[in-house]
């Protein structure tokens, strides 16, 4: 005796089914973007979307089947059970790229701190560092939907903002310790009055700049998001990251960008001395000779200062790095 056959519809089952793993999907979704007028889109479309696959397969074999009873709804659970298992496995997936994304980050500021502490080359070894960084962000970002997704954008601009003022900043370090700059044996022409001054004013600038990105970074990265609602959850966690971090650094940050503020300060007046005495100092045999005590002891008092600073310098660098 052949089977009723009856026209195409979902059962009980299906819907109850159906709406179990939606309503997990909504609340794992929402609980982790928020609830706005793009998630909530986003969330539908999605939705709608994968209900046509369950729905397609199952009238497909409700109809090869000769339109027999409960053949559709069978293979609606069927193919809902194995569409569950495969998201289940992406998201396993992804989280666990993500996972390995955020250890790859923090074994590179380790590897970074380490290179610093060896005395490394700061430049090379900070651009490896970034890059590191920028490849996990990437993954992160490759890895994630919706406002979380343009959280983890909106963290990789911030990063890449940051890169741009520290390797000007480096760079413009770098060439202060350059072997030619407070060189006596040079320090004979204005031509190399003003190259020596003009990099020691680019380095004060540079770190001013660098202090006060430093100090407005929390006001960035919320102008950055100011799209995303608050109570995202990726949000929250970057936020929280960056205010524990901010809170740890910037008591070591201060004295140390201050420190470099104050020795390109000292350099400049150093040199602008020298200049403005151009005739009344040598240099000969590696020793600067004044011709009078007052120049020699203004002078002296200069270097001790830049001495102080130097130490300064030495002192919150290894402290800074401590806090990275």
């Amino acid at each position: 005796m052949e089977k009723q056959k009856r026209g195409f519809k979902l059962s009980k089952v299906n819907w109850i089914f159906a709406s179990i793993v939606i309503g997990i999907s909504t609340l794992i979704f929402l609980k982790r973007d928020g609830i706005n007028g793009f998630s909530i889109g986003y969330l539908f479309g999605s939705i709608v979307t994968s209900a046509i696959i369950p729905l397609f397969f199952a009238l497909i074999v409700w109809l090869i089947k000769g339109r027999k009873e409960y053949s559709g709804t069978y293979t609606f659970n069927i193919v809902l059970t194995l569409m569950c298992f495969g998201m289940i496995k992406e998201i396993g997936s992804m989280s666990k790229e993500q996972s390995e994304s955020v250890n790859s980050i923090t074994k590179s500021v380790e590897e970074y701190k380490e290179r610093i502490n060896n005395e490394e080359d700061g430049l090379t070894a900070y651009k490896e560092h970034i890059s590191n960084v920028d490849n996990g962000i990437s993954k992160m970002i490759k890895n994630s939907t919706g406002n979380e997704q343009e959280v983890y954008i909106n963290l990789q601009k911030f990063s890449n903002l940051n890169n741009s003022v520290m390797i000007n900043w480096q760079k413009a370090y770098d060439s202060v310790l350059a072997p030619r700059i407070l060189d006596y044996s040079v320090l004979n022409n204005q031509k190399e009055f003003d190259y020596q001054i003009g990099v020691l004013k680019y380095y004060r600038k540079q770190s001013e700049s660098y202090k006060n990105h430093f100090e407005n970074r929390k006001s960035i990265i919320i102008d950055l998001n100011k799209g995303i609602p608050e109570n995202n959850q990726t949000l929250l966690g970057v936020m929280k990251g960056i205010n524990k971090k901010d809170s740890i650094q910037k008591p070591v940050f201060k004295p140390f960008i201050n420190s470099h503020i104050s020795y390109g300060n000292n350099l400049i007046k150093i040199v602008e001395f020298l200049n403005l005495n151009s005739g009344k100092w040598e240099y000969e045999n590696e020793e600067l000779i004044f011709e009078n005590s007052e120049l020699e002891t203004k002078y002296l008092e200069l270097i001790d200062k830049i001495t102080e600073n130097e130490n300064q310098v030495n002192k919150w660098t290894d402290e800074l790095i401590k806090v990275m």
